[in-house]
Order: C-alpha cells, then structure tokens, then sequence
C-alpha cells in the first residue's frame, strides 16, 4: 500500500454528522494510473484516512459524478502566431468533444482583453465554429481572464455542480491590470478546480513566463488540479487529454471528523500499485465542511 501525506482543503457544505460531536466533510480525490489513464474501479475498501496522525471513518468514497460547469480561456494573442489555427484550435475541440455528458461549457479568448465568446451551453459544436472565427491579436490578457472566467462560472453554474477552469495558453507578451497575486486570490475563491496547458518554448521574457507559471501551480496545487509545460504547441492536444482523463477520474471521498479543527493534515492510502493521487496540497484559507 504507497501513502501521499498532503495538506488538504474540503469544499463544499455541512452534511449532517455521523455521530454526536461529529460531522461529515468531502473532498474530491483524482485517481490516475501509470499512463494518465481513467481509474475508475477503486472502493472504499481501498482506501484507508487518517487525518493528524489519527485514522478516520470513511463514510462514503465513489465517483464524483457531479454535472460540471467548465470555463475553458484559451489564448489568443499575437503571440499565438499560426500555431493557434494549427495546433490550439482542433485540440481545444477535441477536449470539448471529451467532457462528461451533462456537462456545460463557456468559452474565452484573451487577445487584447479577457470575452466570452460562447455562454454557458452544453452544444458541442459551438465550441470549433466561434474559435474558428477569431484571428489573435494583441497581447495575452490571461490573469484578468482567470479571475473574470471564474467570476462568471460561480454566478452562473448549477446549483450542485462542480465547477472547473481550464486554461491553454503560450508565455506573452502578458498585459494583464491584475498581478499574480490577485489573480490568484480571485479566481480560487470561485472554482473547485484548476486545470492548465502552458505551451512554453523557452523564448518570452522570464518574467511573464514565471507569473503565468506562478497563477497556474498555485491553483493547480490548491486545488488538486494540473499544469502541464509543453515545449510546443504540437503538445497541446496531448496535454488536454492528459486533462480529460484528470476530469473523468473524480471520487468524492466524505468522512467523520471532528469540527473546529484549524489545520487538516490527511494521510490517504490507496491499495492499488502504480496509482497517482492528486489532492489539494496546500492552502491558505480555512477548511470547510462538505457533502458526498
């Protein structure tokens, strides 16, 4: 049995508690084998929790089939050059094509300033007709985009849903108002999960290439997400099916606990050799309580 110890933050709302003095939290759990593959056959029987050293009861552990609210921003800047109609665009269509059914999508482009160009839809084929119809331009707006795409997705996902951002975007030039930081304390304050594509070929300034590298680990770990660094954008298409199977590979794992706990420190291990788990590594907000 291979144990991750990780410093986990709980989304979600109270659930009624196992026993007196007690209450149930959840946390979704991302299982992945060896080749980024779909795990999809894991039980509560394979998995043991202690949360500060002390073990836990697992109240329920199945997978995550919560409808998802998806924001997808994709950059569209100058810098883009040909490699957006060559590579980009067909490989976001086949990511959109790959969601789960029932699943809803909005779509943004960052030349020039952070636009919706599709709404909050669940039509497939949206998706290929407007990008087609952009041309880049201008610099990448990306970290005003993180924080207004995830505005958007909390003022107008389903209730119950869970909701995700996902970005693919190259390394400048950056115009953004917001700076790293504030990117960061906006957008992970309204998404569960962060999923990105960096396509860095080592040539923009190191700068703009840190504060985008810095917004998408930061909320990829907070979040127990994924930043993938491809060094061209030939890889693009590679990475978002890295990040269609991460999406698929959901558990909602709930537990009794005790409240007022400060800091949570749990200890998961999985009884399946060669599993990868992503969990939420560290944050600075408190935990909260959560629901199966």
């Amino acid at each position: 049995m291979s144990a991750l110890t990780l410093v986990v933050f709980l989304l979600g709302q109270a659930a009624p508690a196992t026993a007196p003095g007690t209450e149930v939290r959840a946390l979704t759990v991302t299982l992945l084998g060896e080749k980024d593959q779909e795990v999809t056959d894991i039980s509560a029987a394979d998995v043991a929790l202690a949360e500060n050293g002390v073990s836990r009861d697992i109240v329920s552990f199945k997978p995550d089939r919560r409808p998802l609210s998806v924001a997808i921003i994709v950059d569209t800047s100058l810098a883009m050059g040909a490699s957006y109609r060559l590579n980009v665009v067909d490989a976001v269509v086949g990511f959109v094509a790959r969601l789960p059914e029932g699943a809803r999508y909005a779509l943004w482009t960052t030349g020039d300033r952070p636009t919706k160009i599709v709404d909050h839809t669940d039509d497939r084929q949206a998706a290929g007709d407007a990008l087609r119809r952009v041309a880049p331009q201008g610099g990448n707006m990306m970290l005003d985009a993180f924080a207004e795409a995830a505005g958007d997705l909390k003022k107008l996902s389903r209730e119950g849903d869970r909701t995700v951002v996902v970005a693919v975007t190259g390394t400048g030039p950056e115009l953004s108002y917001r700076d790293k930081y504030r990117a960061v304390e906006e957008a992970e304050k309204n998404a569960e999960l962060f999923l990105s594509v960096q396509i860095d070929s080592g040539e923009a300034d190191f700068e703009m290439r840190s504060s985008l590298s810095y917004v998408m680990d930061r909320l990829a770990r907070a979040t127990g997400g994924r930043h993938e660094v491809v060094l061209s954008a030939m890889g693009t298409d590679t990475a978002l099916r890295k990040l269609s199977a991460h999406l698929r590979s959901g558990y909602r794992l709930a537990y009794a606990t005790l409240p007022d706990i400060k800091k949570r420190k749990l200890d998961l291990s999985v009884a399946r050799l060669g599993t990868r788990l992503f969990l939420p590594i560290t944050s600075e907000r408190e935990d909260s309580p959560g629901e199966p």
